[in-house]
C-alpha cells in the first residue's frame, strides 16, 4: 500500500507544472540589464543594477529573482570557483579536465 501511495504522489508531483516567476515592471528591466552585464563580465555594474532592483522591488518574486541572480553573480565572478564542473557525472570542466581530475 505504501508503494502505491508513493507512486501516486510522484505522479501528482510530475503533473503539476512549474509556475513562472512574475517580477514588477520596475524590476524587470533592471534584471535584464544585470543579466547582460554579467554576460559581459561587468560584475560591479551588474551588482549596481541588482542594488537598484532591490530598492524598487514590489513583489515576492522580485526578491526571489534578485537573490537568485546575486547567487549566480557570486559564482560567475569568482575565478577560483569551478562552476563549470558537474562533479560526479564525469563531465568536462571549463579547463578541459574531467570532473574527477583526469586528463581528457
Amino acid at each position: 500500500m505504501k508503494i502505491i501511495a508513493a507512486i501516486l504522489l510522484a505522479l501528482m508531483t510530475m503533473a503539476v507544472p512549474a509556475q513562472a516567476m512574475t517580477v514588477s515592471a520596475k524590476v524587470g528591466p533592471l534584471i535584464k540589464e544585470a543579466q547582460v552585464l554579467i554576460a559581459d563580465k561587468k560584475y560591479k555594474a551588474a551588482t549596481a543594477k541588482l542594488n537598484e532592483a532591490e530598492a524598487v522591488k514590489a513583489y515576492p518574486d522580485d526578491e526571489t529573482v534578485i537573490n537568485q541572480l546575486r547567487q549566480y553573480l557570486a559564482v560567475a565572478s569568482d575565478p577560483t570557483h569551478s562552476h563549470c564542473t558537474s562533479a560526479g557525472m564525469g563531465v568536462t570542466r571549463c579547463d578541459g579536465h574531467r570532473a574527477n581530475g583526469e586528463q581528457p
